[in-house]
C-alpha cells in the first residue's frame, strides 16, 4: 500500500492522504456509497474513469469496517477511496459497509470536509420505486442542507424532493451536514432498489454536468449498461442485505403527516 504523506485517526476512522491537495472555492466532493440500485457506486466509478481522476486519499477503520483489503493491480487499497480531478473530488466505497459504521462515518466525514475546506458535498444515490420497469427515463430529484446547496441544486433543472422518507448512509450525511453547517446537495434518481441501475446513474451524471459544469457523456455508460449490471451483481447482492438492516423499505412509505 502506498505510504501516506499524512494520516490522522478521527473517531475510529483512519484518514490517509497520498497526495498534497488543498480544495479551492468552489470545490465538490461527490459521495458514492453502495445503496439503492448502486446508483452512487456506478456514478462515481464512471466519473473516475471518464474524468481520469487520480487517487489522493483513503479511509479505513479497525473498529467499524470489515477485515477486508481491496487489491487494485496487485496493490492493496483501503475500502473507501478519494479521487481528484481539478476541484472535483469523489469518494467511493468498494464494499458495502456495515450499518453501524455509517453513523460515525457520517459524523467524521463531515468533520473532515470542514477540516479540508470543501465547498460542497454532493451525495448521489437512487431512490427505489416499485414501478421502475415501466419508467423509460428515471426522474431526478434533489435535496439540500442549506440555501447555498439549494442554489447549486436548482441548476440541475430537477424537482425538489418534497415529502417522503430517506433511509441509509446519505440520510445520515444530510443530518450531519445540517448540524455542522456543511453545504450538502443530495441528488436522487428513480431506480431499482436491489438491481444495478446504470440508466438511473446516467440521469444523475446529466444532473452533475449541469450543476458543476462538467461535460461527461453518458453514451459509453449506457452502451456498457448490461456489462455493468453483470459486473456489479455480487456487490448488489451483499448491498441488499445491508439495505435491509438500514431500513430502506421505509422509503416506500411517506410520513404520517404532510405539512
Amino acid at each position: 500500500m502506498e505510504k501516506p504523506i499524512y494520516q490522522e485517526e478521527i473517531g475510529g476512522f483512519i484518514f490517509q492522504e497520498y497526495k498534497e491537495f488543498k480544495p479551492a472555492t468552489p470545490s465538490y466532493l461527490v459521495l458514492g456509497f453502495p445503496d439503492a440500485g448502486l446508483v452512487g457506486s456506478i456514478t462515481v466509478s464512471y466519473m473516475v474513469k471518464s474524468l481520469g481522476m487520480e487517487e489522493v486519499a483513503g479511509i479505513d477503520s479497525k473498529r467499524f469496517f470489515p477485515p477486508a483489503t481491496i487489491i487494485i493491480e496487485g496493490n492493496p487499497r483501503p475500502p473507501v477511496r478519494v479521487f481528484r480531478k481539478d476541484e472535483v473530488y469523489t469518494l467511493v466505497s468498494d464494499i458495502p459497509l456495515p450499518p453501524q459504521a455509517y453513523f460515525s462515518l457520517a459524523e467524521m466525514l463531515t468533520y473532515w470536509v470542514r477540516l479540508r475546506g470543501f465547498t460542497f458535498v454532493v451525495s448521489v444515490t437512487g431512490i427505489g420505486v416499485p414501478n421502475r420497469l415501466q419508467i423509460s427515463k428515471p426522474k431526478l430529484y434533489w435535496m439540500a442542507s442549506d440555501e447555498h446547496g439549494e442554489i447549486l441544486a436548482t441548476k440541475t433543472g430537477a424537482d425538489r424532493f418534497v415529502n417522503g422518507i430517506i433511509a441509509g448512509p446519505y440520510s445520515l450525511v444530510l443530518k450531519e451536514s445540517i448540524a455542522r453547517r456543511v453545504s450538502n446537495v443530495l441528488l436522487l434518481a428513480e431506480s431499482f432498489l436491489d438491481f444495478p441501475d446504470p440508466e438511473a446513474a446516467s440521469v444523475v451524471i446529466e444532473g452533475l454536468n449541469k450543476m458543476i459544469g462538467l461535460n461527461m457523456s453518458v453514451s459509453d455508460l449506457l452502451k456498457e449498461a448490461e456489462m455493468i449490471k453483470l459486473r456489479m451483481k455480487d456487490l448488489m447482492r451483499s448491498t441488499k442485505d445491508t439495505m435491509l438492516k438500514m431500513g430502506k423499505g421505509l422509503e416506500y412509505q411517506g410520513p404520517v403527516i404532510y405539512s
